[in-house]
């Protein structure tokens, strides 16, 4: 829901796990391979997966090649997928020339790849984590990869970078291989166009999840029909209200956690169970209210919006 910042390093990491799969022969030549019952499938180096790309999509962008892919930012992508639409007799790829491109992608470490990120909750809809967790000596991880572009369609972009969305299985399953104008978490903040709101018909309900709904709208015009439709896509109407529970304790914390008990509370306990104010506010709300942190716990961004919605701090 906020904004992941792909740096140069992060860039520069993921195409070593890439290439963490591919070999050297004896000639110093990069290569892969794929082998069934002993039988080799396919055999290509990675100057040929180069020419390949490029003989294909040179129209497009005459350097374009499959390293480029790899990191290329996603309004290159974009505009990519636009072009193959446009131009599928060209661009098309036989069943053996997408498998070059789908191995890679069965062999990319996803779990390492989630590490790289830091991410811990979808990215999607912020409601379930997404941890990554030790069986044996292998690392692996609860988040599934949504391919933005989906990989039947777009082979060429089944293992790019900015092509890679961390997120639950509830969200990919909604989104499946639907080409949607929706926020994209390498390049927008959904938190900063939407906003959940509560509104509250009946005071006299502090023991029932009854007398109040909570709403998520459009903050702004700016950029309106996206966030609608992410919203649609991933249900998130619906699923928060599931949640009205959270709500209702933030409704009681209002009256309990006064200014003046906070500061008392701050004066008391600063330096020993929490660190600051805004340490504070997390543990009296049960989420992050910082927004560049509303990634780290789900629930966080309801927590947020509804908090400031009610003045709580």
């Amino acid at each position: 829901m906020k904004k992941i910042t792909i740096t140069s390093n992060i860039k520069e990491q993921f195409k070593n796990l890439v290439f963490s799969v591919i070999k050297k022969d004896r000639n110093g030549n990069l290569f892969f391979e794929k082998r069934k019952d002993g039988k080799i499938l396919f055999s290509i180096t990675l100057r040929e997966l180069n020419e390949l790309v490029n003989k294909k999509l040179k129209n497009f962008d005459n350097s374009i090649n499959f390293e480029k892919l790899m990191t290329a930012e996603f309004d290159y992508l974009k505009n990519l997928t636009e072009y193959i639409d446009k131009n599928k007799e060209f661009t098309k790829l036989t069943e053996k020339e997408k498998e070059y491109f789908y191995t890679l992608y069965e062999r990319l470490k996803k779990s390492e790849f989630i590490k790289l990120l830091n991410v811990t909750t979808c990215l999607y809809c912020n409601r379930n984590y997404v941890f990554n967790f030790k069986k044996g000596k292998k690392l692996k991880t609860t988040a599934q990869l949504d391919h933005f572009y989906n990989k039947k369609n777009y082979p060429y972009l089944a293992v790019s970078l900015y092509n890679l969305v961390p997120c639950c299985s509830t969200c990919n399953l909604r989104k499946s291989s639907q080409k949607v104008d929706i926020f994209h978490p390498y390049v927008d903040s959904f938190d900063d166009y939407a906003k959940f709101t509560v509104t509250i018909t009946n005071s006299d309900f502090y023991y029932s999840l009854d007398g109040f709904e909570i709403d998520l709208e459009p903050k702004q015009d700016f950029l309106l029909n996206r966030v609608r439709t992410h919203i649609e896509i991933f249900e998130l109407k619906d699923l928060y209200k599931k949640h009205k529970d959270i709500v209702l304790e933030l409704i009681k914390k209002k009256y309990m956690y006064q200014e003046s008990y906070l500061d008392e509370l701050l004066k008391k306990y600063e330096g020993t169970l929490f660190k600051n104010r805004e340490d504070l506010l997390r543990l009296v709300s049960g989420g992050y209210i910082n927004e560049d942190e509303i990634n780290k716990r789900p629930l966080s961004k309801l927590i947020k919006d509804i908090s400031e919605d009610l003045e709580i701090f």
